[in-house]
């Protein structure tokens, strides 16, 4: 065990439930991601301007950034699966698998994509194909089969890259070498130390996941919500205004504060659980009813495109040309993704106990993308088919009536287009209250004191940032349009990105040192399995 492992009787589990406030961190936090809520309320148009300004700068002056960044990461996560340590296990070696396989993925798939991939697996290759990378004349049949592919690209193999990444840092300083708290402050101790690491740098470092996660989850919540309560609407027949919004708000708010009632096994396991099944039944059932032939040539047809053009489509930042396609998307997702890295890589971490380092590589990488795939050969090829053989006009009522109308539109013109819109509806809510209450999670667990195994957040705490995370996405809607969404994750997600790198040295660091000792089980492994086992 190295010296910075906790000692046995620091060690020793503590069977209280909820974990006490760290006042200074919580407090700070909320303080000022509620004064920049209140800046935008107030000063509206001057925020408008900003949040273009903001765009531009970070797009075409650091999307490199983003772009080397995130190839980095996939080495180090290939490395990770298939190099020496592949077989190093979170907890030790005899560390005991916490979760089954099924609920071990729909927990971090649902925490990780909700409603928004509803959303952008049914309107993003609407984008693309008006608007193609590469050269390619919008709307011909080359522009409709890069538009089917990308949008798989977007939410693929490098995108789980960067969820999956920081649950390596996070996981093995919290698992394996005991440090006491998950926090993205403790994954950087081997780099900066560990008195900075629990002193007031390391409140900034865990200060900018938890604005990076509000950040993050407006642009997801500001995507997804208009959609849902325009399925709200049409199922209750009644216009779709901002104030239908703001109950589709309140309501995911209502599940999600069951959930925190219930705890994460039999809150967001369970909510996780339920949901994956509900959207195996909704995408089964639009398959069916759907062009399914059409789906399936296309999604065959798109796999090859992105093997391909995989490093093309990589690196492309078209410098000459111009066109901004890299820069308002594939840099908006990398920075998208970032923003919510150290949250899902505490959530990853949290719930992989036992699992190898291969495991989890694999697990999320080829768990999530197969999952957001299907999701887009059906939804995404759905609506494009409609389009291309005028069974619903998508780009025009994109025109007249926005993007949302045309998501459900789509849908409507499908046989069994009531259950179809009724059981979208009910994933919708599930996926946002997931995503919420992980997200949540995670931000009380870094705004709380050391937790011990076995704790979780207080309730009020993860409440807390629930309410601040819908305020925030109804704020950033407000204000119209598709910049500022962006624009949310692209500013809060640059200074992330330097502290996962930062992590990530730190977790080299730690395995070197501990080599000797990683596949040693201990007694404290044997103890902390008894205990989450029997919880």
């Amino acid at each position: 065990m190295s010296k910075t492992a906790l000692s046995k009787s620091e060690d020793k589990i503590r069977l209280s439930t909820e974990s006490t406030l760290d006042k200074p961190l919580f407090f700070g936090a909320a303080s000022i991601t509620l004064l920049i809520v209140l800046y935008m309320i107030i000063f509206e148009k001057s925020t408008t301007v900003v949040v273009s300004n903001l765009f531009n700068f970070f797009t075409d002056q650091w999307g490199w950034a983003y772009i080397w960044a995130t190839m980095i990461c996939f080495g180090v996560m290939m490395w990770l699966a298939f190099g020496k340590y592949s077989q190093v296990k979170f907890g030790g070696p005899d560390a005991k698998v916490e979760f089954s396989t099924f609920s071990w993925i729909a927990m971090f798939f649902c925490s990780g994509i909700g409603t928004s991939l509803l959303a952008w697996a049914s309107k993003e290759w609407y984008y693309y194909y008006i608007s193609p990378p590469f050269g390619i004349e919008a709307k011909t049949a080359e522009a409709a089969d890069i538009a089917a592919a990308y949008p798989i690209y977007h939410w693929g193999i490098l995108g789980w890259v960067i969820y999956g990444i920081m649950a390596f840092p996070i996981g093995y300083a919290y698992w394996n070498r005991r440090q006491g708290s998950l926090r993205f402050s403790t994954a950087c101790s081997g780099v900066i130390g560990d008195k900075n690491a629990n002193g007031i740098f390391g409140k900034f470092i865990d200060f900018l996941l938890i604005f990076g996660l509000v950040g993050a989850n407006a642009t997801s919540l500001g995507s997804g919500t208009p959609m849902l309560a325009e399925s709200v609407s049409r199922l209750l027949n009644i216009p779709h205004t901002f104030t239908v919004d703001i109950w589709v708000v309140v309501i995911w708010t209502a599940i999600f504060t069951t959930s925190v009632t219930l705890g994460l096994k039999k809150g967001i396991k369970v909510l996780s659980d339920i949901n994956v099944i509900a959207v195996f039944i909704l995408l089964g059932i639009v398959f069916v009813v759907g062009p399914k032939w059409f789906m399936i040539n296309t999604f065959t047809d798109s796999v090859g495109i992105i093997i391909q053009n995989f490093f093309r489509m990589s690196f492309y930042t078209d410098p000459v040309g111009r066109s901004m396609f890299p820069q308002w998307w594939t840099v908006f997702y990398w920075a998208w993704y970032f923003a919510y890295a150290p949250y899902m890589g505490i959530f990853i971490a949290r719930v992989s106990r036992g699992r190898t380092f291969r495991e989890v590589v694999l697990g999320v990488l080829i768990g999530g993308t197969l999952g957001t795939s299907i999701f887009f050969m059906i939804f995404g090829n759905n609506a494009l088919y409609q389009q291309l053989t005028g069974g619903f006009d998508f780009i025009g009522t994109v025109s007249s009536s926005g993007d949302a109308a045309a998501i459900l539109g789509a849908l409507m013109v499908l046989p069994l287009s009531k259950i179809i819109l009724i059981i979208f509806t009910f994933v919708g809510f599930v996926y946002s209250a997931t995503t919420i209450d992980s997200s949540a999670y995670s931000m009380a667990t870094v705004s709380s004191k050391e937790l011990k195994f076995g704790q979780e957040p207080a309730w009020f705490n993860r409440m807390f940032w629930a309410l601040i995370s819908g305020g925030v996405a109804l704020v950033v809607m407000n204000i119209g349009g598709l910049t500022p969404v962006k624009t949310t994750s692209l500013v809060v997600a640059f200074p992330i990105l330097i502290f996962v790198l930062v992590a990530l040295w730190s977790f080299f660091k730690h395995l070197k040192a501990d080599q000797p000792h990683l596949l040693k089980p201990s007694p404290e492994d044997t103890e902390i399995d008894e205990f989450l086992t029997n919880k």
